[in-house]
């Protein structure tokens, strides 16, 4: 008995090893990182219209790609020192990552808030399987906070 006990033990002690770590999402970490980017960034409120078949299959996949371009719309609302008040409405690209098997992901039609990046006149707008750039559904308190960042205001790192 304590044979496989031992054996069972053995076994299943690598599969914590091979879990995807990911901290906590955050708007203000958000903030301050794409601040610090070099790239150009656009803070979008909207919802995503893009074709989920496109979507990486990740834990299905032994080997999915490391990344993924699939053709998106956003429509919403661009941040602004005022707020949310310039409309934006543009094609864009959805640029899905994976992580070994992990791959970010998305629904057709959420509500996202995202730190869209603008070069040359095209925008691409980031997913990984830790949620990146992107927040799916954001809460009053999380519009809260991109404005204050945005604004210069308190911005804390958690």
């Amino acid at each position: 008995m304590i044979r496989i006990l031992a054996f069972l033990v053995a076994i299943c002690a690598p599969w914590p090893a091979l879990a995807l770590s990911c901290a906590e999402p955050s708007i203000a970490r958000g903030f301050h990182a794409a601040s610090a980017a070099p790239q150009t960034f656009v803070v979008v409120r909207g919802q995503l219209s893009f074709d989920e078949g496109e979507l990486p299959k990740g834990m299905t996949d032994p080997a999915p790609p490391k990344q993924t371009e699939i053709p998106a719309r956003i429509t919403g609302k661009s941040l602004s020192m005022a707020g949310f008040i310039h409309h934006f409405d543009r094609e864009i690209t959805l640029e899905v990552l994976c992580f070994g098997p992990w791959c970010g992901g998305a629904v057709d039609g959420m509500d996202v808030l995202a730190f869209v990046e603008k070069a040359d006149g095209r925008y691409t707008m980031s997913i990984d399987p830790c949620g990146g750039f992107v927040f799916p559904n954001p809460s009053p308190d999380q519009i809260s906070i991109i404005q204050q960042c945005f604004r210069g205001e308190s911005c804390p790192l958690d």
